[in-house]
């Protein structure tokens, strides 16, 4: 063991004296030298006298006497080199952006596992061994995340300190923002990423077969259950267990998912053999999870069960050119997927991209983008390409553009009796047909108009490629029955 001079020096600021302790017992194997301070005028004080002979500062956001983030300015602007690990128990994404922003080198949660304060502190006693992880971060890429803004660099930092315990995260954020995609990086970051991990959309399943889904159910158990079939929580044995829209769990079902948390154990539905697997659980939800709590629609106790280690994903909007960097990766994925040449932006497109709020965020951005490449040709994406809202031009300007004999008959004859309509003064009952009718005629015009393009009919119609494959697979069972 080395001396205590050669030890490198941190000083731990943590008004808590059981935790500062804990923390310092962590750090017993490396060869360093822990200082403890509780406040951080104390910390200032150490810093003017010693602050010269310090290789790390690991900080509390939250002290007493004054905010950390007072502390690490201090300390910028008098060491810019010396690194600062920020520590808090409040796992905030705008903390996180905030301490970066002041110059934080990394950035750990509280309650934190002995393994993962070691390998943070040696990694930034180390500054000049650049993880794969910070090469991805530098590059705009990380787990199938792209974006290198602050917060999203700050849900990089949150995924790091997280990924390797088994402490239940939970993710809230916008729809479209990329809350699978979390739960996917988190388990890739993992210990646990050789093991599979299984997604369960609790809204998607109907209420009488999410416990199926679930736990499993045996032969018998009920109509239609022809064979024995594990569930989500088999299945992710070893792994990890994503619940999607947590907050759409029936109230019965989320007492069971207690006892399933709590012990590790569950029983097929149908059965009375108990079973016992190793899952880490991460949920999400785009509603607020705690005014859930207080209308009653989720159970207190299953809330601080699961809200162990908070993550907000930010929205677009608030990413700066993150927008831009998931734009053109998103052209290149379509226009391969296409045969498309599409390759950049011009600057009217860029400025409009950059501008918008994106209320849908990612999700709406990648429409944006399949639907110019869908419906245009070309190098260059340009501002009359930009689907509503971005341009009053519809996809029926775009589809009529050059229409062949087919389509031009199938507009006609919409037109005319669009005309016809218009002429009559007197309708009767027996004019009136279904609505599903007039919406059925309307796609199979532009379906016809499109030579049977459905993405391009839906983009005449302004609806989703989805919509209309869903509505054609409808007509057609009712057809057949």
């Amino acid at each position: 063991m080395p001396t205590l001079s050669h030890s490198k020096r941190i000083l731990m600021v943590e008004d808590t004296a059981s935790v500062a302790a804990l923390y310092k017992s962590y750090l017993n194997p490396l060869d360093v030298e822990v200082e403890i301070v509780g406040t951080g005028q104390e910390a200032l004080n150490f810093f003017a006298q010693q602050g010269d002979q310090l290789a790390l500062i690991i900080l509390d956001l939250r002290l007493p006497d004054m905010s950390g983030i007072d502390v690490l300015a201090h300390v910028r602007a008098n060491a810019p080199s010396l690194p600062v690990i920020i520590m808090t128990a409040h796992g905030s994404i705008d903390a996180a952006v905030d301490a970066m922003r002041n110059g934080a080198n990394d950035f750990l949660i509280k309650p934190c596992e002995a393994d993962q304060l070691r390998v943070t502190v040696n990694k930034s006693l180390k500054p000049k061994v650049a993880s794969q992880s910070q090469s991805e971060r530098q590059e705009g890429e990380y787990h199938g995340f792209i974006g290198r803004s602050l917060p999203m660099q700050a849900v990089y930092r949150v995924i790091e300190s997280a990924a390797p315990s088994k402490a239940t995260v939970f993710i809230t954020g916008e729809s479209g923002t990329g809350k699978e995609v979390c739960a996917e990086a988190i388990h890739a970051a993992s210990t646990r990423s050789n093991k599979p991990i299984i997604a369960l959309n609790c809204a998607a399943i109907p209420k009488d077969l999410i416990e199926s889904e679930l736990f499993g159910h045996v032969k018998g158990a009920f109509t239609g259950a022809a064979a024995e079939r594990d569930g989500a929580a088999e299945l992710a044995d070893g792994g990890t267990l994503f619940l999607d829209e947590i907050c759409e769990m029936d109230l019965d079902l989320q007492s069971k998912l207690l006892r399933f948390i709590q012990t590790g154990t569950f029983q097929k539905v149908g059965s009375s053999k108990v079973k016992k697997v190793d899952v880490r659980f991460v949920c999400a939800t785009n509603r607020d999870p705690w005014l859930e709590v207080q209308q009653g629609k989720f159970r207190e106790d299953l809330y601080y069960r699961l809200h162990v280690i908070p993550l907000a994903l930010p929205p677009l909007r608030d990413r700066g050119s993150d927008v831009l960097e998931i734009a053109n990766a998103l052209l290149a994925l379509f226009s391969a997927e296409e045969g498309k040449d599409f390759c950049r932006f011009n600057e009217a497109v860029v400025k409009q991209l950059l501008e918008y709020d994106w209320p849908g965020n990612v999700r709406q951005l990648q429409n944006v983008i399949r639907n110019i490449v869908v419906l245009h040709n070309g190098e260059e994406v340009t501002a009359e390409m930009l689907p509503p809202p971005f341009a009053r031009a519809s996809g029926v300007e775009i589809a009529s553009s050059h229409p062949n004999t087919r389509s031009e008959v199938a507009l006609q004859t919409l037109t005319a009796r669009e005309q016809s309509d218009d002429n009559l003064t007197v309708i009767s009952k027996s004019d009136i047909e279904p609505l599903w009718k007039t919406e059925k005629r309307a796609i199979e015009v532009a379906i016809d108009a499109c030579n049977g393009n459905i993405p391009q009919a839906a983009g005449l119609l302004e609806v989703s490629p989805s919509t209309i494959y869903r509505k054609l697979q409808a007509w057609q069972k009712t057809a057949a029955n």
